[in-house]
């Protein structure tokens, strides 16, 4: 539901041009909004809170882009500011969370997380804020985008004027270490697939060589304590057999031919 009234208030939003600029303006801001609502849902997992939404500046308000939780604002509405107290980031009952995302020393938007049951920690505050800074980087990519593509749509018309130089014929020879076809073909196929790492115990993306992400790793919860321990004994398990791999094989080879001797006589 999230992305989807998100990807109406992309197509609401008007942008003046070309109409193929304006599919790669879209394209963009639709982009946005869906990393927002994975940056929601990762805010409602890792905080056990009952609702969390993101809401940006638009125009003089502040108004909600992404939401996870039944009992979310809905996406489109205006996040009442007037309510809030500068500089506040947990409520006094602990049950209320507001981030501020800021890009260049300005606040674009909120992080707004609200607990039914339990308070939130610092180290909750804490994650919000590793994901507020997401919220800025993807805001970042998504104007340098635009920016781009406005650029390049506004070099077409240029090109499109200058008339067509006279062609000129060209010499070429084939280099001799040119390699043919098929060989080639066979050489972009063994190029190593790109490989996704996730966390063993939330299934968030994590660098390669990481099996816990910072989140579950500091929570320390029962699900990543176990995922540990049956990745390190799967590690010792698989050196144990490549240190006595030829040991266990000659014994195997030697046992054979006894059998085969004791057999023949």
């Amino acid at each position: 539901m999230g992305q989807g009234v998100a990807t109406s208030m992309a197509v609401a939003d008007p942008h003046s041009g070309p109409p193929g600029l304006a599919d790669h303006v879209l394209n963009a801001r639709v982009e946005l909004y869906a990393c927002l609502q994975l940056l929601a849902d990762r805010a409602r997992f890792i905080t056990g809170a009952t609702w969390a939404a993101i809401a940006l500046l638009e125009g003089t308000d502040f108004i909600y882009c992404a939401a996870a939780g039944d009992s979310a604002p809905m996406i489109g509405s205006a996040l009442d500011i007037r309510t809030l107290r500068t500089g506040l980031s947990l409520a006094a009952d602990g049950k209320s969370l507001l981030v501020r995302v800021i890009r260049e020393s300005k606040t674009v938007g909120f992080f707004h997380l609200v607990s039914g049951t339990a308070g939130f920690s610092n180290q909750d505050l804490q994650s919000i804020v590793r994901l507020a800074e997401m919220v800025a980087t993807a805001i970042h990519c998504m104007e340098a985008e635009q920016h781009s593509v406005v650029d390049e749509h506004s070099r077409v018309p240029a090109l499109i004027a200058q008339p067509p130089k006279p062609a000129s014929p060209v010499l070429w020879h084939a280099p001799a270490g040119l390699v043919s076809g098929p060989s080639n073909k066979s050489e972009s196929a063994s190029d190593p697939a790109v490989t996704v790492y996730a966390c063993e115990s939330c299934g968030f993306p994590v660098s390669r060589g990481r099996t816990m992400c910072v989140d579950c790793e500091e929570r320390g919860s029962p699900s990543a304590t176990m995922a540990r321990l049956l990745s390190s004994r799967q590690k010792e398990d698989e050196s144990w057999l490549s240190a006595h791999g030829y040991t266990i094989a000659s014994l195997l080879v030697s046992a054979l031919a006894a059998a085969i001797i004791y057999w023949l006589h």
